[in-house]
């Protein structure tokens, strides 16, 4: 009689069955890990695009703002060497007539010996132009006579436009070792040196 051996199939069944599910484990877990990389890339690369967003975002903010800056400054430069109605921040009028606009370009604006404007006076068809560094008068006849140092200082401080000499005529002329004079409508101011060496301003009236 021949010995047939026994073959547990119920056992390789079930072995079949457990290698499966680890296989299929195996499987969803690499599936898992492969999603949450694919996710974690997603992301990177959402980051790196929000950021290159950012940066491009503020790169552009920064030159918009720069042509602002640019804008905004090439404007009040020349509102401010125009001197077309505008006004100092003390609320002084600064807007120039024709006439004194073409001197102070002339003398090179606000970049110029003269510096800003810091008011524009009217009396009698006449108008002073203070400067930072001297003044400018213009007649009634647009003629436009400038004034500076201590001439200038004593002819404004003793009255300006309603000084008693009256208008500027021509500008100043001398040296420092004869001093300087100015002819005005009804007189003279001169900046000299007295017998002891001090300077001083003499006003000569009623010419």
């Amino acid at each position: 009689m021949n010995y047939i051996p026994h073959v547990d199939t119920e056992g390789s069944s079930t072995m079949r069955i457990n290698l499966k599910r680890t296989i299929t484990v195996v499987a969803a877990g690499g599936l898992l890990l492969g999603a949450a990389a694919c996710s974690e890339d997603d992301t990177s690369d959402a980051t790196s695009g929000a950021s290159s967003a950012a940066e491009s975002g503020a790169a552009e903010a920064s030159d918009a703002m720069s042509g602002s800056d640019s804008s905004e400054s090439a404007d009040a430069s020349d509102a401010e060497t125009e001197g077309a109605g505008s006004e100092s921040e003390e609320g002084a009028n600064t807007e120039l007539t024709e006439g004194l606009q073409a001197a102070y370009d002339e003398a090179g604006g606000e970049q110029g010996a003269w510096g800003a404007v810091k008011s524009v006076e009217r009396a009698d068809g006449a108008t002073l132009a203070t400067f930072e560094n001297g003044w400018a008068v213009e007649n009634d006849s647009g003629e436009v006579t400038p004034l500076i140092g201590k001439i200038g200082e004593t002819w404004a401080n003793d009255g300006g436009l309603d000084n008693e000499v009256g208008l500027p005529t021509t500008p100043e002329s001398g040296d420092a070792a004869q001093g300087w004079t100015q002819q005005f409508e009804n007189g003279t101011i001169s900046w000299m040196q007295d017998d002891e060496g001090n300077w001083d301003a003499d006003i000569e009236s009623g010419q």
